[in-house]
């Protein structure tokens, strides 16, 4: 495993953090409605995970999916299209929770948990057809008590299928915290099915990868699943709009400030090792361009056409839709 680039790990945490913050944006000018789970504060996470993934490799994620969607290469333009209730990658029927690419592959649910099951049979489809595939089904740490995920663990490792169970720890689930909800370490949960288990520092991009590496390097080989536990914070509330009462404001000024930021602290990092600030700026600001570029694409895509309302909810009669050969 070759060390992660983190000057090029920075480049991307900085479009990530700007797209989510033109998401968020979206929701304030009423461009999006309904609710909407913004992944700021966690890109490590993702970055990390882009630099572990192969093109051919699939991803199911969580209601607070775009920067993992993003990681494996979804259209940003095509995503941010549906996201804006547009033709986008869905055809506009999507939303954000249920984001659907065949090439990649990556999909989401908003189903607690689902993504553990989901991932299975992908990754039992992977087994069949394609070794050396590797499917990531990404949870949040309120997700790891669920009985889908056990369920779906004790398969893997069964069948020693090709799947990273990464959890995102921001601490919450929902309003409630992790402490008070949680009994053991969630990179146990895996212990009694004989499936190894990793923790690392979210926040570091360095460190994530430095956990998927073994997770990755044991699913494409053939000798079954892992679990990768991150620990983070969300900056926003559960959800945009959400009055986010329920965390001490010393608590979130703690995890926002710069020393723990993700982006600031890798910033800093980067600056300590000689990377000279003007370039770093320049960073930020072809970030901010290039999101705005996206931004303005995806305000072209048209919404859908009202007439094809009941198009993709039945099947033709003889079609194969959906299904890969």
């Amino acid at each position: 495993m070759t060390a992660i680039d983190l000057a090029d790990a920075y480049r991307t945490m900085a479009v990530y953090r700007r797209f989510e913050e033109a998401v968020g944006a979206a929701v304030v000018t009423g461009e999006v409605h309904g609710e909407m789970h913004l992944g700021i504060g966690q890109e490590a996470i993702a970055v990390a995970l882009r630099a572990m993934l192969e093109p051919t490799d699939a991803v199911v994620s969580t209601h607070r999916p775009h920067l993992h969607a993003l990681a494996l290469g979804v259209d940003p333009v095509a995503l941010l299209a549906e996201l804006l209730e547009r033709s986008g990658l869905s055809g506009g029927k999507g939303g954000h929770m249920h984001l659907f690419s065949r090439d990649p592959q990556f999909m989401c649910t908003g189903i607690v948990g689902a993504s553990a099951p989901l991932a299975c049979g992908d990754a039992l489809a992977q087994q069949r057809r394609d070794p050396g595939r590797v499917t990531v089904a990404v949870a949040g740490d309120g997700s790891m008590n669920q009985g889908a995920v056990f369920e779906s663990m004790n398969l893997a490792a069964l069948w020693r299928l090709p799947v990273v169970f990464l959890c995102e720890d921001n601490g919450y689930g929902i309003s409630v915290r992790r402490d008070v909800a949680t009994a053991g370490q969630l990179a146990d949960r895996g212990t009694p099915f004989g499936i190894p288990g990793h923790a690392c520092d979210g926040t570091d991009p360095e460190a994530v990868y430095a956990a998927l590496g073994p997770a990755f390097e044991r699913a494409r080989s053939g000798d079954g699943p892992s679990v990768v536990v991150a620990t983070c914070y969300r900056f926003r509330g559960h959800y945009e709009g959400d009055a986010d009462t329920y965390r001490p404001k010393g608590e979130k000024d703690d995890w926002m400030s710069a020393p723990r930021d993700p982006l600031s602290r890798l910033r800093a990092r980067l600056e300590a090792a000689g990377v000279p600030v003007v370039e770093l700026d320049a960073a930020d600001a072809a970030a901010e361009a290039e999101v705005a570029g996206w931004l303005e694409a995806a305000r072209s895509v048209p919404f859908p056409d009202v007439d094809r309302v009941r198009d993709d909810v039945y099947a033709a009669p003889g079609a194969r839709q959906g299904v890969r050969a």
